[in-house]
C-alpha cells in the first residue's frame, strides 16, 4: 500500500513533460573554443618513457626526478568494502621537483606488474598513503601505493609512475631484494 502511494506521487501530468531537447541557456566551454573546432589527440608515445632499475632514479624531462624509496612485500587486510586481504606489495615513491614551477601530484598514476605479467590490484589497505596536492619547485614529496599481487609474482616487478597526465613515464624494473 505504501509503495503504491509513493509511486502515485511521482507521476507526470499529461502535457507537462519537457520534450524540448534544447538547454535552458548556453554555457561557454571551460577552456574556450566551440564544438566546431577539431581537437588533435595527444599521442602518448611522443612523451618518452624513462626506464631504470628499481634502485635508481628516473630523471624525467623538465626537472622532475622520481625514485623508489622502498619496496616491501606484505599481507594486507581488507579495510573497505570490496577489498580483498592477502599478499601485496607496498611501493614508497619520492618525487623531487626542480622544474621551476609547482606540480600537482594529486592525480599521479602508479601501476605495478608482477613477474608473470599479472597487474597489481590497487588497494587502500595500510600502509597506503598517496601523494596529496602540489609541491613547489625545489621541494619533494613521498607517497606509498599498495597493490595486491600473488605471492609467487612478487620477486620481480615493473612499476610505472606518471606524476601528471601527459608527463613522461618513469618505468622501474627489477628483482625485489
Amino acid at each position: 500500500m505504501i509503495c503504491a502511494l509513493a509511486l502515485a506521487g511521482c507521476s507526470v501530468a499529461p502535457g507537462t513533460q519537457n520534450t524540448d531537447p534544447q538547454p535552458a541557456k548556453t554555457v561557454a566551454a571551460p577552456g574556450g573554443g566551440t564544438i566546431h573546432e577539431t581537437v588533435a589527440p595527444v599521442d602518448p608515445s611522443t612523451e618518452p618513457t624513462v626506464s631504470t632499475a628499481l634502485d635508481k632514479t628516473a630523471k624525467l624531462k623538465g626537472g622532475v626526478d622520481i625514485s623508489i624509496a622502498k619496496v616491501s612485500t606484505l599481507n594486507v587486510k581488507s579495510e573497505t568494502p570490496g577489498e580483498i586481504a592477502g599478499p601485496a606489495v607496498a611501493v614508497t615513491l619520492d618525487v623531487a621537483n626542480a622544474s621551476g614551477k609547482p606540480i600537482d601530484l594529486s592525480t599521479a598514476m602508479v601501476t605495478l606488474t608482477g613477474a608473470k605479467g599479472s597487474y597489481g590490484q590497487p588497494t587502500t589497505s595500510d600502509p597506503y598513503k598517496p601523494f596529496a596536492g602540489s609541491i613547489s619547485s625545489g621541494a619533494s614529496a613521498t607517497g606509498t601505493f599498495v597493490f595486491r599481487l600473488p605471492a609467487q609474482e612478487r620477486q620481480s616487478l615493473s612499476i610505472t609512475v606518471q606524476y601528471v597526465a601527459g608527463a613522461p613515464v618513469a618505468l622501474f624494473a627489477g628483482n625485489v631484494k
